[in-house]
């Protein structure tokens, strides 16, 4: 369904059952009924339409459910069991569409001109395109990432969807004012759509983190390359939060969520260039232990002075001092209606401060209750009026990770994890822990 007003009056649909069907459990609640059987209900109703919804019009709608699936943290067991599946598994384009699609972008007549073997099921298939195991007339085993035609037409349509649904339910519910994700979603989806940025990013990601031996980016074969089709080393393993495939790979899920939080400390606060979109579809653990890094369609460059601004906002966190937090924000670029360090130093417990002091690296139900009660609050009464694009993709990282240490069942302490890279002194390069395998 490409049409975009038919995918609107479907997503608009679905917004609305959604919205109506939690506005009736909150009413039944308020009237003191038990809803606790309700909300399940809900929960689980609401997921599989959602799921549903996104199969049927794959493009963004995928995309969005590829981030709520990785949200264990904050999202109820329902939306993550059902969305999950979407990370790696969306129902795939047929060979007889795809073949012709390689074979343009490619310049060649048959796929048997570049490839002797090219097979016919995808070994994944995402929200804009699919991956194909092959192998190259010179022999090297290799993954090729084929965009679906015509997805950039239905993304930037399901955006110009998206932005008209935030702005009725932002005037609905003040609390929930989501524009400004939305503005940045519409900057950053078009780079997703670009493989030729995306090898960039994946090469020069490799480079960065050249030095470590338990992590590795597959490396890009450059002269098949187009802007619709990525060839890469192939790298099979099992997905990161699959625990099976870790306990036989001899790695304990809280060592692997360990190393996530070390290797993503290294990207922000050492090279100042990240991938921006950790989802447990785009992270495999190959058999010797080693962590895979898939799919840097969005990766992020800091600008000058921003890599230190988040260090010394950290450090301000850490320090539990409430002007040292507002000092920290505004040198980002943050700003509040009324200048007071109060709304800000909020906000900065919310970032970080309550993982700190709880030795967390995850959140938790009684957090979210916490923040979902003041922040709100805090903000209606001295709202932001600037926030700098590049925290909210530090935010994206931070939530993904957050839900995968859910996951894994971590058990790290943020702020000792971070302490290295406050202090200068990181164990880059030597990471994996005694009991994994070398």
């Amino acid at each position: 369904m490409r049409s975009r007003p038919l995918r609107f009056l479907v997503q608009g649909w679905l917004v609305a059952r959604v919205y109506a069907g939690y506005k009736w459990v909150q009413l039944l609640d308020r009237l003191g009924r038990d809803t606790t059987a309700a909300f399940d209900r809900q929960h689980e109703r609401s997921a599989h339409a959602i799921y549903e919804m996104a199969v049927r019009l794959e493009g963004l709608p995928i995309k969005v459910c590829q981030f709520l699936g990785s949200r264990a943290d904050v999202l109820p067991r329902a939306y993550v069991d059902v969305l999950s599946r979407l990370q790696d598994r969306v129902p795939p384009r047929s060979m007889d569409e795809i073949e012709p699609h390689v074979a343009r972008e490619l310049g060649c007549a048959d796929l048997g001109d570049v490839f002797s073997e090219f097979e016919a099921t995808p070994i994944a298939s995402a929200s804009l395109a699919q991956v194909h195991r092959a192998r190259l007339r010179d022999g090297r085993e290799v993954a090729v990432k084929v965009q679906y035609p015509e997805i950039e037409h239905v993304v930037r349509s399901d955006l110009e969807n998206f932005k008209f649904f935030v702005k009725v339910l932002s005037k609905l519910e003040r609390n929930f004012d989501f524009t400004v994700v939305i503005r940045e979603v519409e900057k950053y989806v078009p780079l997703e759509l670009d493989f030729e940025n995306e090898a960039r990013n994946a090469t020069r990601m490799k480079d960065c983190l050249a030095k470590r031996d338990d992590v590795v980016v597959p490396a890009i074969i450059g002269e098949h390359g187009t802007k619709r089709v990525l060839v890469m080393e192939f790298m099979p393993g099992a997905r990161v939060t699959d625990l099976e495939g870790l306990h036989a790979a001899g790695i304990e899920p809280d060592d692997m969520a360990k190393r996530l939080i070390d290797v993503f400390s290294e990207m922000l606060l050492v090279h100042g260039f990240f991938h921006a979109d950790p989802h447990p579809g785009n992270m495999l653990v190959r058999p010797d232990g080693t962590l895979v890094l898939l799919d840097f369609g969005l990766a992020k460059e800091f600008a000058p002075g921003f890599r230190e601004g988040i260090i010394a906002l950290i450090m301000a966190v850490m320090s539990g001092d409430e002007v040292m937090v507002g000092k920290a924000f505004r040198a980002l670029g943050f700003r509040t209606r009324e200048d007071r360090d109060d709304t800000l130093a909020l906000l900065g417990e919310a970032f970080l401060g309550w993982a700190l002091k709880n030795q967390k690296s995850y959140a938790e139900a009684d957090m979210l209750e916490k923040f979902n009660e003041t922040l709100p609050a805090a903000l209606k009464e001295n709202p932001l009026v600037e926030v700098p694009g590049d925290i909210l993709l530090v935010e994206r990282v931070s939530s993904l990770l957050s839900g995968i240490g859910k996951q894994l069942g971590s058990h790290v302490d943020i702020g000792a994890a971070l302490l290295p890279y406050m202090t200068g002194n990181p164990n880059v390069g030597s990471s994996r822990t005694t009991d994994e395998p070398q």
